[in-house]
């Protein structure tokens, strides 16, 4: 039972992390280009856990648990001349902290659903 909670409040603090810290640099740097409201750029959507988890047209985004591993970070790090976003200037570093930290705790994202997915929801009725 202890290991239960214990692994439901990594969960809630990995959620709130994501939200908190992740969310807005995704909001701030990445939505314009790689987000269900754009065009999407290179077939990579991150306004959804697993469109960074499938990627785009150069792989999954991360590797979860691996930041250095991840194209995501070599991406927004600038270590590839031919992938460096966003295009125009890099992140601050503190951010690339941010997203490396996200990466190394396995990602955590409560967002499951595609964006412009509809749910259906059954109700019955008696």
């Amino acid at each position: 039972v202890a290991a239960l909670i214990a692994g439901n409040a990594a969960a809630d603090q990995g959620m709130e992390f994501f939200e908190k810290k992740m969310r807005p640099i995704l909001v701030e740097h990445c939505y314009e280009c790689h987000s269900a409201e754009s065009d999407v750029q290179g077939g990579l959507q991150l306004d959804w856990a697993a469109g960074i988890l499938t990627g785009g047209d150069s792989g999954p985004a991360i590797i979860k648990g691996k930041p250095h591993e991840s194209l995501l970070m070599k991406a927004v790090e600038y270590q590839d001349r031919q992938l460096q976003m966003p295009p125009q200037n890099a992140i601050p570093k503190a951010q690339q902290e941010t997203l490396r930290q996200w990466i190394q705790i396995g990602a955590p994202d409560p967002r499951t659903q595609k964006p412009g997915e509809v749910t259906l929801i059954m109700v019955r009725s008696r």
